[in-house]
C-alpha cells in the first residue's frame, strides 16, 4: 500500500481552492505535507495540536455552523483518544465531518499502529451514519475524496 499524506493533501488544496467551508484540522502533524494549504488558505486550517478529543469537538462545532471540517491525524490518536467525542459529537448526530486517519500501518511504531484496516473498521462498524473508507492508491483516494465531499454523512477515510 503506498503512502496516501502527499495525495490527501493535494486533493484537500484543490477542494478548499473551490470551497471556503472546507476546513482542515490536524493534530499537529502533516508536516511536509500541508506547509502550502496553511500558507495558501490560513483560515481553513486549524492546528490544534496533540489534543484529539477537543480537535473531533471543535470539527463538530463547526459542522454545525455549516463549515466542512476534515479532521486530520494519526488514526490511533484519532479513533482511540478520541472515540467518544467521534461517536457522540459526530456519528450521533450524523454530521458532516470528516475524519482522516494517516499512519495506520505502524511504520512509526507500535504506539502509532492500529494494526491496518481490519482494525479501524472494528472500531467504527458499529457507529450510527459513519462511512468508512479504505483507499488503495491516488485513483481510489480521489475518488474516495470526490464522493465524500458530495455526501453529507460523517467519514472515516484511512490513509
Amino acid at each position: 500500500m503506498s503512502d496516501l499524506r502527499k495525495a490527501f493533501w493535494s486533493q484537500i488544496y484543490e477542494i478548499a481552492k473551490k470551497d471556503k467551508d472546507v476546513v482542515v484540522l490536524t493534530g499537529d502533524l502533516g508536516y511536509s505535507f500541508c506547509e502550502n494549504f496553511q500558507k495558501d488558505f490560513p483560515d481553513q486550517f486549524i492546528n490544534a495540536g496533540c489534543a484529539e478529543q477537543n480537535m473531533v469537538g471543535v470539527a463538530a462545532g463547526l459542522a454545525r455552523v455549516g463549515k466542512k471540517p476534515h479532521v486530520y491525524s494519526n488514526a490511533i490518536f484519532l479513533l482511540m483518544r478520541a472515540y467518544e467525542q467521534v461517536r457522540d459529537d459526530i456519528a450521533y448526530p450524523n454530521l458532516d465531518v470528516k475524519l482522516i486517519g494517516a499512519n495506520a500501518s505502524g511504520f512509526l511504531g507500535f504506539t502509532h499502529n492500529m494494526q491496518g484496516s481490519e482494525n479501524c473498521e472494528d472500531l467504527l462498524k458499529n457507529l450510527p451514519n459513519l462511512i468508512m473508507a479504505f483507499s488503495q492508491d491516488e485513483v481510489e483516494l480521489q475518488n474516495t475524496m470526490h464522493s465524500t465531499y458530495e455526501n453529507k454523512n460523517p467519514t472515516f477515510i484511512q490513509l
